[in-house]
This record gives C-alpha cells, sequence and structure tokens, in this order.
C-alpha cells in the first residue's frame, strides 16, 4: 500500500466537522507562530495574498471543473 492510498482511505473517513476543525487547527498553529516570532507580522499584506492565491488555484480550478 503507497503512501498516497493510505491517506486517501484515511481521508474518506472525515467529514464536514472534522475538516473545518483541522482548518481552525491549521489557523491556530499560525496565530502561534506569529506570537512565537514577532518578525512575521512585518511581512507585506501583498505577499501574502499572493501565496493565498496560488494556493487557491488548483483547489478551484478541480472544484469548478
Amino acid at each position: 500500500m503507497s503512501f498516497t492510498s493510505y491517506t486517501d482511505e484515511k481521508i474518506k473517513k472525515l467529514d464536514w466537522i472534522d475538516m473545518g476543525l483541522t482548518k481552525m487547527a491549521c489557523f491556530a498553529f499560525g496565530v502561534i507562530l506569529v506570537k512565537l516570532i514577532p518578525a512575521l507580522t512585518g511581512i507585506s499584506v501583498w505577499y501574502i495574498i499572493a501565496v493565498w492565491i496560488i494556493l487557491a488555484i488548483r483547489p478551484l480550478y478541480k472544484f469548478f471543473k
């Protein structure tokens, strides 16, 4: 069993609440990271928006395809 098939099998067991909790956990990790490394607050908002757009392209493409 390959790693991707193993993770696909495990992800299929998750429902929408689990996915939402995972997103919130990632958000909380980001907040903790900024609190621990205050220099991260100096990053321009435009860089963050650019990364957000780049990361959103594939899921949005697959969703609307």
